[in-house]
């Protein structure tokens, strides 16, 4: 039926009005039901957006049936994921724990420098003499840095243990999730098309914002969160075999570190690097140190363009602000959501200058970064 021969059911403007706020009226009902889930409903999209090609894999397997692919999927999902995390967390809370204790037992007295002191050994009168020139005091330096590690050691303490205190309500998140999880791989292509099928603007414009924004939750996913975690596992591992204690807690602080524009993984090697050196332990200092610092340039340079596939990389700055906003916002899964929700904004804001600011391209064409499939179910 073409729109002229479509029968006009609100003949007045205030019928259409009425409509309008009772339509409102509903979806924020409905939003005010789903927001105490809304983070699990979004981890789940994000997990079906990335799991997707394990899923079609394992939809072959069993012969083309999708509620025994997507119930295998989210079984390896959760042995894959919650396993390693509940292992995890109870131990690097019990380490950030005790370094909270360690370093406000010695930023009680003056053992802190009296270590650095007898630390640095000869170097003593070089310190001073730089002290001196520069114009700073070592007492209220040692102090500062010594107060910055028991705050980042406090923040991850509270907000694991939290995870630990909230143990049921930790696990029911994480069965909800697999839950959606289990309907998306299933049906989440054509929730999806329900979804775009609202939208007024053309049916070709909505696919391409679609898989825009699919292809930035996937590279960012990739790019940031997936290679932040590998820069922290490696640089925890160094720790771990150049002897630096709490290894697993400073690998969790490298995994946040990593996104800081500049200095990245440095801002927590570095130290324990110097860490190790005030204690005359030279050969594990210098051994750490260079362990890090090619575990950053291997990151760098030969997995991040790997993961990102040419795809544009987002600013690091944006980046940096995206995961502390996350962080402050969302708590620990900040990590994840910071760097997704801008990527979906910058993917939005890119279609809005293509195609509402500049002169329309030619819709029909397939995407620049057409070389892959997109897969044949879950949300893409």
């Amino acid at each position: 039926m073409s729109e002229s021969e479509r029968p006009s059911i609100f003949t007045n403007k205030v019928g259409r009005w009425f409509f309008a706020v009772c339509i409102l009226f509903t979806i924020y009902l409905a939003y005010r039901l789903v927001e105490p889930f809304l983070i699990p409903i979004f981890m789940a999209v994000v997990l079906v957006v990335v799991a997707g090609p394990f899923y079609n894999l394992i939809l072959r397997l069993v012969g083309g049936r999708p509620a025994l692919a997507s119930g295998l999927t989210c079984l390896s999902l959760s042995a894959l994921i919650a396993l390693p995390f509940f292992l995890l967390v109870g131990v690097i809370t019990s380490q950030a724990l005790d370094l909270y204790n360690t370093v406000s037992h010695l930023l009680s007295g003056d053992q802190l420098e009296k270590i650095f002191h007898q630390g640095m050994g000869r170097l003593t009168p070089y310190m001073d003499q730089i002290e001196k020139t520069l114009g700073f005091n070592q007492s209220d330096l040692l102090k500062q840095a010594g107060e910055l590690v028991r705050q980042v050691s406090n923040f991850l303490y509270a907000n694991l243990a939290n995870l630990v205190k909230g143990f049921t309500s930790v696990v029911i998140g994480f069965a909800l999730l697999l839950f959606v999880s289990f309907y998306l791989f299933m049906d989440g292509g054509q929730m999806a098309d329900q979804a775009f099928a609202l939208s007024p603007l053309p049916p070709e414009l909505n696919q391409r914002m679609r898989d825009d924004v699919l292809a930035s939750l996937r590279s960012t996913l990739k790019g940031t969160v997936v290679l932040s975690m590998i820069q922290g596992l490696a640089g925890g591992l160094g720790f771990w075999v150049f002897g630096v204690p709490n290894a697993l807690f400073w690998g969790t602080v490298m995994v946040f570190s990593s996104v800081v524009p500049l200095v990245g993984t440095a801002l927590v090697w570095l130290p324990a690097g110097i860490y190790l050196l005030v204690l005359g332990n030279v050969g594990q200092a210098v051994g750490m140190m260079v362990w890090c610092e090619v575990a950053g340039l291997v990151c760098d340079n030969i997995l991040r363009p790997r993961l990102l596939g040419g795809k544009g990389k987002v600013h690091p700055l944006l980046t940096f602000f995206s995961v502390l906003g996350g962080l402050s916002l969302f708590g620990m899964v900040g990590l994840i959501l910071g760097p997704l929700v801008l990527a979906i904004m910058l993917s939005l804001l890119d279609v809005y200058q293509r195609y509402f600011l500049e002169p329309p391209p030619a819709l029909c064409q397939p995407p620049a970064d057409s070389s892959d499939p997109p897969p044949s179910s879950g949300l893409s």
